[in-house]
């Protein structure tokens, strides 16, 4: 079973690409092939006025959705539903009995046009004092900081005791860590990549097999700098470029 993920300027690529939709759509029709869509694509998504096209693509394609990440635990729950992608539990409630009635397409529609999204200063301010923590510290100093929890004394030296990390904490954590030690000293704080380090999150704790991203984080090995230290089910393969992930799925 191939099981996909798409960075959220993938599925922008299909709205505006009609004719790769269709070789897409062809391909994830079958049933060897599934296709998720994440809470970070809805909150990238959110930010565009209208999505009523992109929603009719979604739902074509989409078989899974993929909710907003808990805190910690080794669980990460995969979901039939497209509302769960909705990051506020009272609006998804709120929406669940609104909706009913109606089809997958105008209840993400209506999702769309009623959803706001924006990063908060918290995660600005906190990207920033990572990233100086980590010129002044380094990657191993500032890992431990991060997982205090789970230091243990012993003798003259503290060692971190990874493998007591629950798996949800520690890819969370080690993609904010592993995406600070990557940035230029002058490189400003995103809106955008905190949408595109959660839909690698979601992608390294599902089980997908096969990541569509962004060629500046495929070029970064941001996945795979996190999941080299993860034992994984199988391998997730990251791609950049749109033929030779589509001709992967054809194989």
């Amino acid at each position: 079973m191939k099981r996909i993920m798409m960075d959220t300027n993938y599925w922008i690529f299909l709205k505006h690409n009609p004719q790769r939709f269709k070789q897409l759509f062809d391909i994830t029709s079958r049933e060897d092939v599934q296709v998720y869509f994440g809470s970070g694509n809805f909150i990238d998504l959110v930010k565009a006025d209208e999505q009523d096209l992109m929603s009719k693509i979604i739902v074509a394609i989409a078989d899974k959705a993929l909710p907003p990440t808990p805190v910690d635990g080794n669980e990460f729950y995969v979901s039939d539903s497209v509302l769960d992608i909705i990051p506020n539990h009272q609006y998804r409630r709120y929406v669940r009995r609104k909706t009913q009635g109606l089809g997958q397409v105008e209840t993400l529609q209506r999702v769309f046009r009623d959803s706001t999204w924006s990063a908060t200063e918290d995660y600005f301010d906190g990207m920033e004092q990572i990233r100086e923590l980590y010129q002044e510290w380094g990657h191993d100093n500032l890992k431990g900081l991060a997982f205090e929890d789970y230091l243990k004394e012993e003798g003259e030296k503290y060692i971190l005791h990874e493998h007591e990390v629950d798996i949800i904490e520690y890819v969370k954590k080690q993609i904010f860590l592993h995406r600070v030690s990557m940035m230029d000293p002058n490189e400003t704080v995103k809106e955008n990549d905190f949408a595109d380090m959660l839909v690698c999150t979601q992608a390294i704790l599902s089980d997908c097999n096969m990541l569509l991203i962004e060629a500046k984080w495929a070029n970064l090995e941001l996945v795979d700098a996190v999941t080299e230290n993860i034992e994984m089910s199988e391998s997730l393969d990251v791609y950049k470029g749109f033929d030779v992930f589509l001709q992967d799925l054809k194989d």
